[in-house]
C-alpha cells in the first residue's frame, strides 16, 4: 500500500477529456462536386452507359435473328448474287416483263424507223420510183453480172438505172463515182439493187452518212427470194423486167409497143 501511494503521488496529475464537440464543417468543404466537374465521376458514367447501349442493341430481336456478318474475302459471291437477280424477278414479275419489252421490242423499232436507211421489197421499190421524182434506181453489181443480168430498164418511168459496181476495198472511190452520177444527193431518194441484199445494206447506210436523204436496199436483190426476177412476171410491167443479154433485143421490143399502146 504504501508503495502504491507513492506511485501515485510521484505520477503527474492527468487532464479530464472533454466530450468532443462535433465541428462545424466548412461550407466549402461540404459542397458536392458537380457531376461535370469530376472527371472519373463523368468517365464512369459515359462507360456505363455505352455498356447498356450495346447490350440493348444485341439483346434486340432483329439483330437476334441476324446471321453475323462473314469476313470480306475479296472474292465475289455470285450465287448470292443470282439468288438476289431472282428474288427481284419474283417480286416485280411485271416490271421485268415491261422493262424486257421495251428493250427488245420498243427500242429496236425507233432504232429502226428513225434511221433513213431501211430495208424495201422489189415491188415497193418499183412504186417508189414511179411515184416519187427525187427517187432513183443504183445498181451496184460488178461488169461481168450486169453483162449476164442487165439492170431494170426504167425508160418507161422517165428513168435511167444508175450502175456503179460496189467495192468494199475502196469505198472512197466507189462514194465518188455515186455522188457524181447523181446532180442533188441532199434530195435524192436511192433503192439499191444487188445480186442479193448484202452489200446493198452497207451501200445504203453509206450514202446516208453522207449526205443522201433516204436509202432503201431491196429485200432479195436481183436474184435472191422474193427479189426483182421473182416477183417481175407477175407484179411488173414487162418494160422494166431483168433480162439476160441474149433477151435484151426483145425487151426492147416489148417496151416499144407497151409505150405505143399507151400514147
Amino acid at each position: 500500500m504504501t508503495s502504491l501511494r507513492i506511485i501515485l503521488a510521484s505520477s503527474p496529475p492527468r487532464k479530464l477529456c472533454k466530450p468532443s464537440t462535433p465541428q462545424t464543417p466548412n461550407s466549402d468543404q461540404t459542397r458536392i462536386t458537380p457531376l461535370n466537374k469530376s472527371p472519373s465521376l463523368h468517365l464512369l458514367s459515359k462507360t456505363h452507359l455505352s455498356l447498356t447501349l450495346s447490350q440493348t442493341i444485341l439483346c434486340s430481336p432483329v439483330l437476334a435473328s441476324t446471321e453475323p456478318f462473314d469476313q470480306p474475302t475479296g472474292k465475289i459471291d455470285l450465287e448470292s448474287i443470282l439468288i438476289t437477280i431472282d428474288n427481284f424477278f419474283n417480286k416485280y414479275p411485271f416490271f421485268v416483263a415491261g422493262c424486257t419489252f421495251v428493250y427488245l421490242v420498243v427500242y429496236p423499232a425507233v432504232i429502226f424507223y428513225r434511221r433513213k436507211y431501211k430495208p424495201i421489197t422489189a415491188i415497193n421499190a418499183f412504186r417508189k420510183l414511179k411515184s416519187e421524182p427525187e427517187s432513183q434506181l443504183l445498181d451496184i453489181r460488178d461488169g461481168k453480172t450486169l453483162a449476164s443480168l442487165a439492170s431494170p430498164n426504167l425508160k418507161f418511168l422517165g428513168k435511167s438505172s444508175v450502175q456503179v459496181p460496189y467495192s468494199e476495198e475502196d469505198e472512197s472511190e466507189f462514194l465518188k463515182k455515186v455522188k457524181g452520177s447523181f446532180s442533188d444527193p441532199e434530195n435524192t431518194v436511192v433503192c439499191i439493187l444487188d445480186n442479193f441484199d448484202g452489200n446493198s445494206m452497207k451501200v445504203a447506210e453509206l450514202l446516208i452518212e453522207n449526205g443522201f436523204k433516204e436509202a432503201y436496199y431491196i429485200k432479195g436483190g436481183a436474184r435472191g427470194k422474193n427479189g426483182w426476177l421473182a416477183i417481175q412476171e407477175e407484179l411488173l410491167p414487162p418494160p422494166v423486167h431483168m433480162y439476160t443479154a441474149k433477151n435484151a433485143k426483145s425487151s426492147n421490143n416489148n417496151e416499144a409497143s407497151v409505150v405505143g399502146k399507151e400514147n
